[in-house]
């Protein structure tokens, strides 16, 4: 492979798959002088919710004053947005300086533990103080476990991955609460069952426990970031902010609502706060990877059309992501294989198009229309 670019190098790890284990990185952050060790890492992991709460710990600590990195998957648009310095996606030679020194390792490595590691490299080269690190599956095997960190948190717990963590959510929420370290404080959002909360206090002892009020999906992620910046004295400035693809909204000559909710229990806590601003006239746009419970993930749809029913609806497959698109997840209505030329299909006119079911999805719409994916602060 020496002719290869070193994002050739990359790409071709996407074969080994995706191999959970916290073996090879712990030799390679050893190997790299433990980057990790150089700024305070703070991490995040749950099962809807963690993205919100990464971005709102950066946007958050960096209003305070603070040089903040941050580490994210999957990507929306470019690779390059999983490592953002200050809420904004490094640039190509950036990342490529940094995934050469991975690449001079000569490890054996998966994609998301080179991205992981690259994270690292490129936020410390940058002069970061704190670094946001975001889980990408699980927590007790992820990756991103392997780091050195000054706090822990878990936002929301549902059952996800089942083949993977576990086929109860008590096996799942324990999972993401082995992300706990000894002696390092923790917040995790209560489950609000006693079951799976004792779950994860065998797992994190020390944890605290916070039941945020009914609010929106951002509301309650600013409460947890603000809540843990608090419980380790890290000066924190709340405002509103815009994280792509999450109750995004783009207005234009055509407006449009981006939402990623991915899983059943994420498209339950999103329909109800669409509904509150839907105009009369919508249109929807809907694309999924495969779901473990089809029925559940299309229910709240449902129930939404029937209450404010759209004037269009269009099916679409999103695009590269881990797993290939549904065909035809609703029955009776247009689909269209390409999301982009399925946005340019619809042919009734409406004030809203909302465009739900997948992050992939999003980020696919987000490039036709030629945004990028910065968080806005």
């Amino acid at each position: 492979m020496t002719d290869n670019t070193v994002r050739e190098w990359l790409q071709a790890s996407k074969s080994k798959g995706m191999s959970l284990g916290l073996s090879r990185v712990n030799a390679a952050l050893e190997a790299l002088g433990r980057p990790d060790k150089e700024m305070d890492c703070i991490h995040v992991a749950g099962s809807n919710g963690k993205g919100s709460t990464c971005a709102q710990l950066v946007a958050g600590l960096i209003r305070a004053g603070y040089h903040v990195g941050l580490f994210s998957s999957p990507h929306l648009i470019s690779i390059e947005e999983r490592v953002r310095v200050d809420g904004k996606a490094i640039s190509k030679d950036d990342f490529d300086a940094a995934l050469q020194q991975i690449r001079d390792l000569d490890c054996e490595l998966t994609f998301f533990e080179i991205t992981y590691l690259t994270s690292l490299i490129a936020c410390r080269d940058a002069g970061v103080s704190i670094m946001v690190l975001e889980t990408g599956l699980g927590g007790r095997l992820d990756a991103t476990r392997s780091a050195e960190v000054v706090a822990c948190l878990v936002t929301s717990i549902s059952l996800e991955h089942s083949d993977i963590l576990g086929d109860t959510i008590e096996k799942v929420a324990r999972e993401k609460a082995a992300i706990w370290r000894p002696g390092i404080p923790m917040l995790i959002r209560d489950p609000g069952n006693a079951r799976v909360r004792n779950a994860m206090r065998d797992e994190a002892i020390s944890a605290r426990f916070y039941s945020p009020e009914p609010s929106t999906f951002m509301d309650e992620a600013g409460d947890l970031a603000e809540m843990l910046c608090s419980m380790i004295g890290y000066s924190f400035i709340r405002r509103p902010i815009s994280w792509p693809a999450r109750m995004q909204y783009i207005p234009g000559e055509q407006n449009y609502l981006l939402e990623a909710a991915h899983n059943p229990s994420g498209m339950r806590r999103a329909i109800p706060e669409i509904a509150t601003i839907l105009p009369e006239r919508w249109s929807l746009l809907l694309g999924t990877s495969p779901q473990q419970d089809m029925d559940a993930f299309l229910a709240p749809i449902y129930e939404l059309m029937r209450a404010v029913p759209p004037v269009e609806v269009i099916t679409t497959e999103p695009q590269n992501g881990r797993y290939p698109g549904v065909e035809n997840p609703l029955n009776g209505v247009k689909h269209i294989e390409k999301p982009d030329t399925a946005l340019d299909s619809f042919s009734e006119k409406s004030d809203l198009i909302v465009v739900i079911g997948s992050l992939y999805l999003c980020g696919n719409i987000l490039s036709h229309l030629g945004l990028n994916a910065d968080i806005v602060y």
